[in-house]
């Protein structure tokens, strides 16, 4: 006969939580009424009006600052390497992530493809 044990205990604790969620549901503060006050989430005050897309161009240059950073250092510590099996890798490698990056980078408006 097999042992059943593990299925128990799954069982009791899947009972033991939804046990748990509803009673916590039944308990729970629950609000009536109209308006943003009563919203999800809301809390029972006024929330602010949602602000405007923030779009900064000098994250635009940042990122593109550290993704060429990290693949110079990634390029510059392979050199020392024998052979040029890792260099080739990390500039292949390089230019794929490069040059999604810079499609990303025209893709937010940053520069224009010629």
């Amino acid at each position: 006969m097999p042992d059943f044990t593990v299925l128990i205990i799954v069982g009791v604790v899947v009972l033991a939580v939804f046990l748990i969620y509803n009673l916590a549901g039944f308990l729970g503060k629950m609000t009536h009424g109209e308006g943003a006050k009563y919203d999800a989430f809301a809390g029972g005050e006024e929330l602010p009006p949602a602000r405007g897309k923030y779009h900064s161009e000098l994250f635009v240059y940042a990122a593109l600052f550290v993704a060429f950073e990290v693949v110079t250092l990634l390029v510059a510590a392979s050199v020392h390497v024998y052979g040029y099996v890792w260099p080739l890798v990390f500039i292949v490698a390089a230019g794929v992530s490069l040059s999604v990056m810079m499609l990303w980078f025209v893709g937010t408006g940053g520069a224009e493809l010629g």
